[in-house]
């Protein structure tokens, strides 16, 4: 990265799929941005559900449609949200099975994240457990899985244990995020400027970058 490189920060919660098309679509941004050279994305932990059960207590890894249910939403209506959102998805090259989502408590995933940052495989992290929460319906809570899907990464079984930084960096983000004001996600932050939030479309994800760009880094 030069100097003047542009940041963006995205807040994001592994467990949300709303999330993985956010990935997407910046993607699909940065591909028609001219100063792609100089943009270096940085992955901030959030947890939509931070009260959700870990791994080996009651409820852990139960499938998603039953938390859904839980929480008072029809069965149908669950089909429908979720119908739709796959749709929207597809059309960014995405295909989700939603209905094999499990219901976890995504700490330990954030975690390792913030180890295969350190090792510069923080955005093949990202990706790859998106995808085994999306669209292969793995557990993303499960120490051994974790420890697998790392290794698909690159990263080895040592470099596969965060540490307590790692943790401690999970719980920083969290504490910024919160003062920032982030409630939902996902939410960019471009160059500390410009805020988007929310998956929107490439093309304002794309101005977000011009503008940001254009005001130059802060001092």
């Amino acid at each position: 990265m030069t100097p003047a490189s542009l940041t963006v920060e995205i807040w994001s919660d592994v467990a949300c799929p709303w999330c993985y098309l956010g990935k997407r679509r910046l993607e699909g941004a940065l591909k028609h941005f001219g100063r792609r050279d100089e943009v270096e994305v940085i992955w901030r932990s959030f947890q939509l559900q931070p009260d959700a059960p870990r791994f080996g207590e009651p409820g852990a890894g139960a499938p998603t449609r039953e938390y859904l249910a839980a929480r008072g939403y029809a069965p149908a209506q669950v089909e429908e949200m979720q119908g739709r959102l796959t749709a929207l998805a597809a059309e960014d090259g995405l295909d989700y099975h939603l209905d094999r989502g499990k219901f976890v408590n995504t700490f330990d995933a954030h975690a390792l994240i913030q180890a295969a940052a350190r090792q510069d495989f923080g955005d093949a992290m990202v990706e790859r457990l998106f995808k085994a929460q999306h669209v292969e319906g793995l557990r993303i809570d499960d120490p051994a899985e974790l420890t697998r899907l790392a290794a698909e990464v690159g990263l080895d079984e040592v470099a596969a244990i965060p540490t307590e930084v790692d943790r401690q960096a999970v719980r920083d983000d969290i504490e910024e995020g919160a003062r920032i004001g982030i409630t939902g996600v996902p939410f960019f932050l471009f160059g500390r400027r410009l805020a988007v939030s929310g998956a929107q479309p490439s093309e304002l994800l794309l101005q977000g970058l011009e503008q940001a760009a254009a005001a130059g880094s802060p001092a």
